[in-house]
């Protein structure tokens, strides 16, 4: 869905833009894994509250990053002046 008298956006910079929140996804799940996960197994009330919240975080930033994966695909980019 493009809109008139909008240029595309060219491919390498699409990936680029898809990549971002990716990868920061990738380096916050390989944190949790190691240093929040080892907590969680001891069974502290503290480490299960924190291990929740940073799990809920984890997750509402996999949505954000499927929404905007989605809108750099469909070419919904903001306006610019």
């Amino acid at each position: 869905m493009t809109r008139p008298g909008v240029d595309r956006t060219p491919a390498g910079r699409k990936v680029a833009a898809i990549l971002v929140p990716w990868v920061f996804l990738a380096a916050f799940a390989t944190m949790y894994v190691a240093f929040v996960l080892a907590r969680l197994r001891d069974g502290q009330l503290v480490a299960v509250c924190v291990g929740a919240f940073i799990s809920m975080v984890l997750v509402v930033f996999v949505v954000a990053a499927i929404t905007f994966s989605r809108d750099v695909l469909l070419d919904r980019w903001p306006e610019r002046p």
